[in-house]
């Protein structure tokens, strides 16, 4: 019996984290601001270079919503909530970036196979901002002109900058995580390398 209680109370304890749900009608009234991001993350990545398809984009604009639980229809018939899709890309970008990472710096005799598996040492000199991989992200979406992606349940003007800045990655690294289950995985590594993770790493070394 005690066992039992416990199930009952982790559930309801479970359930009681979970966001509100996204409802059809925000996604409706916000139809248009939404297709306005999605062009602007083609028009920024260029992802048809690497014949990536932003597909389904009524549930890809789904993962501009990271307060809230939605479950995301994928064109093979399988399903995601966005918080997955958010992790999912959130892994994606931090493995992309520390293999960017371990081709950076100067071989040393440490290295093995080629890799410099010592590369965090050899950015101790570093700010620490180059050394923190959410704030590279952070920075590379300012660059990119990739802010206020995420849909917040507040008015714009009300939101600190550094709260929305947060958001909008989580938003960014859903999207990712959308690209990388409805597209072929080696190109969206290149395609990530490429466009996301080498350009963090060239911004690292000229600043």
């Amino acid at each position: 019996m005690p066992g039992i209680v416990r199930n009952v109370v982790a559930r309801a304890f479970k359930s009681a984290e979970l966001p509100p749900a996204l409802r059809e009608r925000v996604l409706s009234r916000q139809k248009e601001g939404n297709i306005q991001r999605l062009e602007k993350l083609a028009k920024s990545l260029q992802p048809g270079e690497y014949h990536i398809e932003l597909q389904a984009e009524s549930e890809l604009v789904k993962c501009f919503y990271p307060t809230k639980f939605a479950r995301v229809e994928l064109p093979n018939g399988k399903n995601y909530s966005n918080k997955q899709l958010e992790m999912l890309g959130e892994n994606l970008l931090l493995l992309n970036m520390n293999k960017t990472f371990l081709n950076l710096f100067k071989r040393s005799e440490q290295d093995i196979s080629g890799f410099d598996f010592n590369f965090a040492a050899k950015m101790d000199h570093m700010s620490s901002w180059k050394k923190d991989s959410p704030e590279l992200i952070r920075r590379f979406l300012r660059n990119k002109k990739l802010t206020n992606l995420a849909r917040l349940p507040a008015p714009s003007n009300r939101i600190p900058e550094r709260i929305q800045h947060g958001f909008d990655r989580k938003a960014f690294s859903a999207v990712i995580g959308y690209i990388s289950v409805t597209n072929e995985l080696t190109i969206v590594s290149k395609f990530l390398r490429e466009k996301i993770t080498n350009p963090i790493a060239r911004a690292i070394l000229l600043r």
